[in-house]
């Protein structure tokens, strides 16, 4: 237990010689995403609304001035799984879906890849494409396409960043918009 506080301590207060202030940058790190649904629906937690995914950012930090506040135009992609209660809220009413969800398939793969900008190395802005997968009527697959724009707020803790990020899908084959939340840290390299 001792080891796991100091490696977790060392990790957050050390800052490793590979990471950058400028020039080009890779992050990499695990997050815990809430899926909340339409705008102007009321929102109910439940344990089906929280995913993990993976999330990856790689650009190019410039700063000027002496100053260690660059801006970083990049791309950032992520990858996880969305629970089957949920898929549901993504699809629309019009899907062709012969059958029900498959409750049963734990993994329904997720993929969005945008770029954009984080400014002053604190607010990111960024846009793109994504895709989410699903399993319904036991062992066909769909999928379902859309627009993806994500803000968010990156906190600099020296060897790894905490990011928090809010995600609106829209478009292609949604018909409503449906908003995620999610916050983690990513480890830069």
């Amino acid at each position: 237990m001792k080891t796991k506080i100091f490696f977790l301590f060392f990790l957050l207060t050390c800052r490793p010689v590979f990471a950058q202030d400028k020039g080009f940058i890779l992050l990499l790190g695990p997050s815990v995403n809430v899926l909340y649904g339409s705008p102007g629906e009321k929102f109910a937690y439940t344990p089906d609304r929280i995913s993990w995914q993976l999330n990856g950012q790689f650009g190019f930090i410039s700063t000027r001035g002496g100053t260690n506040r660059g801006n970083m135009l990049g791309v950032y992609a992520s990858a996880g799984s969305t629970k089957p209660g949920m898929v549901a809220l993504l699809l629309p009413p019009d899907a062709g879906v012969s059958g029900d969800i498959d409750l049963e398939q734990k993994f329904n793969e997720f993929y969005t890849v945008e770029a954009g900008m984080t400014i002053m190395k604190f607010l990111r802005l960024s846009g793109g494409l994504g895709r989410q997968y699903y399993t319904y009527n036991i062992h066909s697959r769909g999928l379902i396409q859309y627009y993806s724009g994500t803000a968010g707020l990156s906190f600099d803790l020296g060897a790894v960043n905490w990011v928090i990020d809010a995600q609106v899908m829209t478009g292609k084959d949604l018909t409503k918009s449906v908003l995620k939340a999610s916050t983690g840290f990513m480890v830069k390299f």
